[in-house]
């Protein structure tokens, strides 16, 4: 083979001297740069090592083909490093907490005792005033949907009506519950999450107050006249608390009834809602003694005491409580609903 055919003469053939330049370099002639010498040592190393060639030798188009595929392998993946290189690093996921906030959930758990006792204590047919979220929980816990009247934020306060006090509707309504709500009949909790079961005035605080005041004196009245029936068995304490004017005015009205035709043991009062304020009076009595069943030694008046109470109207209808005591009597518990009327 005569000559080197390599596409870079120069470079991939030996190099030759000249026999009046012992040293192989030309007079005249710049020294090769050091990127230069080091192309030529890359290639030389390539062709030898790699491709396997002889120096002189030609090199086989496959052989270019496969030296071609590798410089492309390896200028792709010198890119590919690049570029991740480049790509900022994902954010760290940051950890949701699933925690439920505790005032929330102290909030929920009042509103559903609000509920609840509304269901329960106050008279049927009372309007219930209420934030969306409240009287949707009141429906669910019984409360008819023709009771509730929902209040809107910007909207006004209904007179003479039971309204659920939750943190929403404070924050909404504070201005009108505090010159309206005249009496409250319970509450639920305490600070920011205390839910309210309050009465509002019919016209104002004032009137609702001297009206109070007059019930509770018509309350003692009554509660002094009947300390005088020879039929009425109580302890002492309990008398002070009937001539005290703190029993509700519809209790001493069934009492009386009652004393007319038997004899009646009471062995407490009470009922007033928890937490409630000036002037919630006591809205239950609890009477003992009673037998059920008839014998030789045995007087049942349950039955008679069940049918007269039972026949009462409004606003003297009570809900009644059968309570079995372990010597075969019954105590019977009466309650009436609230609000109690001025």
């Amino acid at each position: 083979m005569s000559g080197d055919v390599s596409p870079h003469p120069g470079i991939d053939a030996p190099g030759r001297h000249d026999g009046g330049d012992p040293g192989g370099r030309r007079q005249g002639l710049a020294e090769p740069s050091l990127a230069r010498v080091l192309g030529t040592t890359l290639r030389l190393w390539w062709r030898r090592r790699v491709l396997r060639v002889a120096d002189g030798a030609r090199i086989g188009a496959a052989r270019w083909t496969a030296l071609i595929v590798v410089v492309l392998v390896v200028a792709a993946a010198g890119t590919a490093i690049g570029v991740a290189q480049a790509r900022p690093a994902p954010a760290p996921r940051l950890a949701v907490s699933h925690r439920p906030d505790p005032v929330a959930v102290r909030t929920a758990a009042n509103e559903q005792s609000a509920a609840a006792w509304v269901v329960a204590q106050v008279a049927p047919g009372t309007v219930v005033g209420c934030d969306p979220g409240m009287c949707v929980q009141l429906q669910s816990a019984g409360l008819a949907a023709t009771q509730d009247a929902v209040l809107q934020p910007g909207g006004t306060l209904p007179a003479g009506a039971v309204v659920v006090a939750t943190p929403a509707l404070r924050a909404s309504l504070s201005a009108q519950l505090t010159a309206s709500a005249a009496e409250t009949l319970a509450s639920f909790g305490a600070g920011q999450e205390q839910v309210q079961v309050v009465l509002t005035a019919v016209t104002t605080t004032t009137a609702f107050a001297a009206a109070a005041k007059h019930a509770l004196a018509a309350s003692a009245s009554a509660g002094r006249a009947l300390d005088h029936n020879a039929r009425l068995h109580m302890s002492g304490a309990l008398r002070h608390v009937l001539t005290g004017g703190d029993v509700d005015m519809r209790l001493l009205v069934l009492l009386q009834r009652l004393l007319a035709a038997h004899s009646v043991h009471v062995v407490g009062f009470g009922d007033t809602g928890p937490g409630a304020t000036w002037p919630a009076q006591l809205r239950s009595v609890t009477i003992d003694g009673f037998v059920q069943g008839s014998g030789k030694h045995q007087v049942s008046d349950l039955a008679a005491v069940l049918k007269l109470l039972r026949s009462q109207r409004a606003p003297y209808r009570a809900s009644l409580q059968e309570v079995p005591a372990a010597n075969g009597e019954v105590t019977l518990v009466i309650q009436v609903p609230a609000p109690s009327p001025l």
